[in-house]
Formats: C-alpha cells, structure tokens, sequence
C-alpha cells in the first residue's frame, strides 16, 4: 500500500503545473520523426464504464481519486501526445478518454453497483482530458493490469468536434509481459486478437509503443508519447458567444451553504439539447485539464460532471474549485453527441454491437481495415 507523502503531493502539482506550460511535451522535429500514420480503429470492448461507473473526478490523473489520501497501486505511468488530422494539423476540442484495468486486472466497470466492488479503491480507472489550439493530451495514470485472453493495453475513446460517436482504439507496451509469478503471459502482442486484428503492419506498429523511465522520478515511473491521428474531419459547431469553439466564463464567488465549502457560479448561455462539463483552466482557455464535478444549485449537492439543457437561456452552473485567473472552460457537446455512456458509441464488440455507428464512418475508414474479430475487450 503507498502512503501518500508531502512529496507525492508535490509529484501531482508539478504534473498539473506542466500542463498549463501550453501543452509543448515534444519538439516539432519529434512529431514529425515518423511517417503520419492513422491510427487504427479497434474495438471499444464491453466495459466502457456505465455513466453511474464514471467518478466525479474525471480528470486526467487517475492515480488519485477524489480526496483520497492513497494513491493507486501499480506503477505510475505518463501518456502524452496530440490527436491529429490527416494532414498532421492539431485538433482542438477533442475529447479524449481513457479507461483501462487496474494493477491486478480489474475494470472499473460494474451493473450492480457504482464502480467494481473488486477494483482497486484508490485507482480512478476513467479518464478525460479535452484539448487545446495544439492538440496535446496527456494523463497519469498506472500500467495496465493483465487478465486473461488479452496483453497489456489501454483503451481511448476519441470525439472530435462535429462528430457525435466516440472513435475507439487501443495503446499496447512494445514488451513481453510477465505474471506476477514471473511467466511470460499467455497472451501477447503477437497473439492477441484485437491487436492482430490490425491488418495494416504500418498501423499495427503505430499502436505498439516503448515506455521509458519519467525522467527525474525516483519511483520507477514511465512515460511514453503517441500521437492519435484521426482520418475524421472536424466540424466547429456555431454556438453564440463561443471563441473558436470555446467558452470562457468567469466564475462568481457566492457564499458557501450551511457546513459547506465555498462556491464559484458559471452562468452559461445554453442551448436547448446541449450538454455542458466545467473545466479548470489554469492557461486562461488554451489547454484545460480538470473535468469538475458541478451543481446545478447553490446549496444541492455537487452530484454531476455533465449536465443537458432543457431549454435555451442562462444555465447557473456551481463548483467548489476556484480556477486560476477566475475562468472556467465551459465545453459543450451538440445534441445527440457522445454523453459518456457505452450503448453504440464506440467500436465493434462493445455493447451495441457491431456494424456502422450513426454519425461515424463506415468499419475500418479511419484505418481502412475491415472490423477486428468481435467480442474481448
């Protein structure tokens, strides 16, 4: 079990504090060091959590949950890159999510109950993050546990802007993994069905990436950088009072209700069908990092991290974290968009099933492959 120390406190701002540097993780020269190849599309898997999984706290550190005190087990891993069109132009707005077992091979998904009674309870294992003008992404989160009939791997979920589905793919160790007894594992990168499902070597490759040591860690962290390049176009849906797409609002301090914490009201000009999350934005609307949980009252409970609007005008929105500057970045998602529930929003072999999403492209057109072999996750 860790214990979280002043030190590893001072681990997670120093994490936040570099997102807010404006997203340069690589040089220009390092970005375009490899041929531009489209990622694959792969399946989403059955367990995309239920919206009731999916924790308040859906930043993009999923080594600490909440307010708690213990970090997540397992070794912390760092993934960044950009999402990317064909051309290699940096995507703004895009949504990127990430989900993937803990140490011990447990998803975080469950029917019964909020969240897996069996995952570990220190471990987030969901993840957001929206992107800036430079694209850049990036979470902390741990290596992927190992469970049967699969080698080790990360699942995104990617929404551009003007597309209503999640586009869904896979990220794996470039590695032979070992169980805890020190084994090599049944299933690897050679003989996994999703992976070998990836007709295309170029892409195949694409998706199989080194982890290296995190720099200046003391605790065997890793790193690794990907780029997401999507074969889809984005399309900047016009919405009132909204810059290139983004609303900034600045947030009114209120006073805090009976025994609770101070408040911050976000006052958003919605539109009737449009579902809204709250972001802290220390970089003043470039590059947003912390999905906030938010009210819909002064004094009710902070209960939602997404919220759809039933009519058009003044939508009052209240958080407990005070941003930096005083603005929120408020995103929206145009009716009928991916509301971060699994159903038919993502790849082939979640529920859903397989076939064409609607509004998506046709199987394989990010990639041009045909559908991976169904059902594993």
């Amino acid at each position: 079990m860790h214990i979280l120390t002043s030190k590893s406190l001072e681990n997670r701002r120093r994490f936040l504090r570099q997102l807010a540097a404006g997203g340069a993780f690589y040089s220009l020269s390092g970005l375009f060091a490899e041929a531009l190849t489209l990622t694959p599309q792969q399946t989403q898997g059955p367990f995309y959590p239920l919206a009731k999984n999916i924790p308040l706290d859906k930043d993009n550190d999923l080594v600490l949950v909440d307010d708690h005190l213990t970090p997540a087990k397992g070794i912390i891993t760092v993934v960044s890159g950009r999402v990317l069109d064909n051309q290699g132009e940096p995507i703004r707005n895009a949504l990127v999510e990430l989900w993937h077992t803990d140490d011990d091979g447990q998803y975080l998904y469950s029917t019964d109950a909020t969240r897996n009674p069996k995952i570990d309870p220190n471990f987030a294992g969901f993840g957001q993050f929206l992107t800036g003008s430079d694209g850049a992404y990036k979470f902390r989160t741990i290596k992927a546990g190992l469970y049967r009939g699969r080698t080790r791997h990360y699942h995104f979920g990617i929404t551009i802007p003007g597309q209503k589905t999640r586009f869904t793919t896979q990220l794996y160790w470039n590695e032979v993994p070992h169980a805890a007894d020190g084994s090599v594992w049944s299933t690897t990168n050679e003989n996994d069905m999703v992976l070998r499902g990836v007709r295309d070597a170029g892409q195949r490759a694409a998706v199989i990436r080194d982890f290296i040591p995190l720099p200046g860690s003391t605790a065997s962290e890793q790193q690794t950088t990907w780029d997401i390049v999507m074969g889809l176009t984005p399309f900047e849906q016009p919405y009132s009072g909204a810059e290139d797409g983004v609303l900034v609002l600045a947030g009114t301090p209120v006073a805090a209700a009976p025994g609770g914490k101070p408040r911050f009201k976000i006052t958003v000009p919605a539109q009737a069908g449009y579902s809204y999350e709250v972001y802290a934005n220390p970089s003043h609307g470039a590059l947003g990092w912390a999905a906030l949980p938010f009210a819909l009252g002064a004094a009710e409970k902070m209960d939602r991290n997404i919220h759809t609007a039933k009519s058009e005008g003044g939508l009052e929105l209240f958080v407990e974290k005070e941003s930096v500057k005083g603005f929120y970045h408020v995103a929206f998602r145009m009716p009928g968009a991916n509301l971060g529930t699994p159903g038919d929003m993502g790849g082939f072999g979640g529920p859903g099933g397989p076939g064409r999403r609607p509004g998506g492209p046709p199987p394989g057109v990010n990639g041009g492959n045909p559908p991976p072999p169904p059902p594993s996750n």
